[in-house]
C-alpha cells in the first residue's frame, strides 16, 4: 500500500513537472484549453495523476478551472504583468542585497555565483542560436533558484519563489526579443559581480536597473501581440 502510493505520488509529481514546464516556456499557450483526455494522452499517464497535477498548477494560478468547462491555460494581461512587476520590485532587489551581505562571509556562496558568472561571460558577445537561448534560460533559470535558496529571510525566500513560474513565463516573452538579450546577459553579470564582491547596495541597483529593462521588454512584446500571448485588459 505505501509502495502504491508512492508510485502514484512519483507519477503525479511528474505529470505536474512536465506541464508546468510546457506552460511556462509556451509549449502549452495561454487560453489553450487542455481536457483531462487529451492530457492523458499528452503525459501517457492515467487520470488520477492528471487530476492531481491540475489541482496543483490551478493553485499556482497557471490553469484556470471553471464549472462545465475543461481547464485552461491562464492567459497573462498587461494588468497582472504589470502587477508581477510591481511586487518583484519591492522584494528582489531586497532579496539581492541581503544575499551580497551573506556572501561577504560565505566562501561557498561567492563559488555558486563565481560559477554563474563564468556562464554568463561565456555568452557576451555570443551569436544567437538554439543553444545560446537553452544556455540563457537555464543561466537566468539557475540565478533566481540562488537567489531564493540563499535568502535568509524566509518569508522573502518563499515570495520570490512562488512567483518563478509566473516570472519564468514573463521571461520568455521578454526574450523573444532578441535585441536585448545580451543587455540582459551584462545585467546578470553585474548582479554577480556585485554579490560576489559582497556589495549588497551595487548588487539591489543592478536589480533594480535589470527589472527596470526586462519590464520594458516585456510590455514592448505584449503591446505589438509579438509574443503571441492573448491578452486580457
Amino acid at each position: 500500500m505505501v509502495e502504491e502510493l508512492g508510485a502514484w505520488r512519483g507519477k503525479s509529481e511528474k505529470v505536474y513537472a512536465q506541464l508546468r514546464h510546457d506552460i511556462e516556456r509556451g509549449t502549452l499557450s495561454p487560453g489553450q484549453s487542455l481536457s483531462e483526455i487529451e492530457l492523458v494522452s499528452y503525459t501517457g499517464a492515467s487520470r488520477t495523476p492528471v487530476r492531481e497535477a491540475i489541482r496543483r498548477l490551478a493553485a499556482d494560478g497557471l490553469i484556470d478551472l471553471e464549472p462545465r468547462r475543461a481547464p485552461t491555460v491562464s492567459r497573462i494581461s498587461l494588468r497582472s504583468a504589470r502587477a508581477l512587476f510591481d511586487f518583484r520590485r519591492l522584494i528582489e532587489p531586497e532579496a539581492v542585497r541581503a544575499v551580497a551581505n551573506k556572501a561577504q562571509a560565505d566562501a561557498s556562496l561567492r563559488d555558486e555565483f563565481l560559477g554563474l558568472l563564468d556562464d554568463f561571460v561565456s555568452l557576451r558577445g555570443a551569436s544567437y542560436d538554439d543553444s545560446f537561448a537553452e544556455r540563457f534560460r537555464d543561466a537566468t533559470a539557475a540565478f533566481d533558484r540562488i537567489i531564493a535558496r540563499h535568502t535568509p529571510n524566509d518569508y522573502l525566500a518563499r515570495a520570490i519563489a512562488d512567483l518563478r513560474p509566473h516570472s519564468a513565463r514573463l521571461r520568455y516573452i521578454a526574450h523573444s526579443d532578441r535585441s536585448r538579450l545580451q543587455e540582459s546577459v551584462n545585467e546578470h553579470i553585474r548582479m554577480c559581480t556585485s554579490i560576489i564582491d559582497g556589495d549588497p547596495d551595487a548588487a539591489a541597483a543592478a536589480m533594480v536597473s535589470h527589472l527596470h529593462h526586462v519590464d520594458q521588454a516585456i510590455f514592448r512584446q505584449l503591446l505589438t501581440g509579438d509574443s503571441g500571448e492573448v491578452l486580457v485588459s
